[in-house]
């Protein structure tokens, strides 16, 4: 995925929900869990950690769950960030 591509993942609210909920509950979360909290479709869930798993975003671990990837964290903070300054 380009650049353009990767910032229209911090764009979409749903996206962007899951970011913030793995960022805010790591680790240790399930799809379920992620499906309940965010009141996100089971299906949407797993079509947006796919994404994320494919974008280095986050990982799963079958251990823990989902967690972010630094990645992730870091490329969540610096959209916080850029909209706070606005």
């Amino acid at each position: 995925m380009n650049k353009s591509s990767l910032t229209g993942i911090f764009l979409d609210a749903e996206k962007r929900l899951v970011l913030y909920y793995l960022a805010n509950n790591n680790p240790r979360v399930t799809e379920e869990t992620l499906a309940k909290a965010t009141k996100i479709s089971a299906d949407k869930i797993r079509e947006i950690l796919g994404l994320l798993q494919t974008e280095r975003l986050a990982k799963f671990e079958s251990e823990h769950g989902y967690t972010l990837t630094p990645k992730g964290l870091t490329g969540l903070y610096n959209y916080h960030k850029t909209v706070s300054s606005l």
